[in-house]
Parts: structure tokens; sequence; C-alpha cells
């Protein structure tokens, strides 16, 4: 299974190297400059929830228990299906990228919009764990937990519309226009791994 794995991502390289030997030297410039740019903008993006996590144990570490006395531990129902949908999500987002490079266009739209769907499960998810997060709980817990999900409720929010827009504009996508759906699956597989980050420290840790 391993090996299967293996070569099928050794083919995804070899299909993009193929595809990158076709555009011309400026196109080719001009990709590796979105590719730098997104790099860079997910490298302070995963900087900024580190901070927000650092500051969660922080404040954790001031207090006696956590949650503080009189607040109950949150439920890990609506928070794990959370989790499940964001990593089903992650793996229809390569198959459909994948389908489109192949020029499968329709199993490329349908496979987009359940990933457009599972985004907004996780998104409600996310309002009703801000909405239900206790105010007024002692020791800034309601506060801290409010600042994590809200501010990763709204990333996932504005990429999950700049998903919409690639999907309502799919028809100028294809093999040699790639990177709209490219760079919309990797903003959202961030999306994926920081969740499961506060997933942890918020409901297990």
């Amino acid at each position: 299974m391993e090996r299967g794995l293996y070569q099928g991502e050794d083919m995804d390289c070899g299909f993009n190297v193929m595809m990158e030997q076709q555009l011309s030297r400026k196109e080719l410039q001009d990709l590796r400059n979105k590719r730098t740019g997104l790099a860079i903008f997910q490298a302070t993006w995963i900087m900024v929830f580190v901070v927000l996590i650092a500051a969660q144990f922080d404040i954790r570490g001031r207090s006696v228990t956590w949650p503080p006395p009189g607040v109950e531990k949150p439920s890990l129902v609506l928070p794990t299906i959370a989790t499940v949908a964001l990593l089903a999500s992650s793996v229809l987002i390569r198959r459909a990228s994948n389908a489109l490079k192949a020029g499968e266009r329709e199993s490329f739209l349908s496979q987009w919009r359940i990933v457009i769907g599972l985004g907004v499960v996780f998104v409600a998810i996310m309002a009703t764990q801000w909405i239900t997060a206790p105010f007024g709980a002692p020791g800034q817990y309601g506060v801290i937990f409010r600042v994590l999900i809200g501010y990763h409720g709204f990333h996932a929010l504005v990429i999950g519309a700049f998903m919409v827009s690639v999907y309502r504009n799919a028809g100028q996508y294809g093999q040699m226009n790639f990177w709209p759906v490219e760079a919309a699956g990797k903003l959202w597989n961030w999306v994926t791994v920081i969740w499961i980050l506060f997933y942890l420290v918020l409901y297990w840790l």
C-alpha cells in the first residue's frame, strides 16, 4: 500500500515537471515567484498560530486547573467531526487537483464541490464553538478560546470563498493554467494542519 502511495506521488511529481517544461521561461519564473510568495505567506501564517498557541499555554499555566474551576471541558463531538471533515477534504482536494491535471474536468468539479461542502461544515462548527464558549470564564479561558477559534475560522472562511471562486471559474483552468487550483489546495491543506494543532491544544491537552 505504501509503495502504491509513493508511486502515485512520483507520478504526480513527474506530471508536474512535464507540464512545467512546456511553459516559457517567463511563465515558469512567474509560477516560481507565486509559489515562493505563497510559501512566505504560509510561513508567516504558521508563526502567528504558534504565537497564539504559546499564549494559550502561558495563560493556562497561570491557572491551577484547566479549564478553570466551574468551567466544563468542551465536548469532543463537534470538534472531532470538524477534524474528520477537514482530513477528508484534504484528501479530496488533492484528488480533484490531479483530476484537473489529467483533463478530467467533471471529476474535478464533483470532488471540488464536496470539498467546499466539507469546508462549510467546518466553518459552521467553528461558529458554534465560538458562540458556545463560556463568557466571563476565569483565567481568560473564554477569551483565548474565542481568539484561537475565531482567528482560524475566519481564515477558513476566506480561503473557502477563494475555493468557491476557483470552482465558479473552473472553465479557465486546465493543464497549462493551474496555479489558482494549486494555491487553493495548498492554503486549504494549511487550514487542516493548523486545525489539528488547535484541536489537540484546545480539546485534548
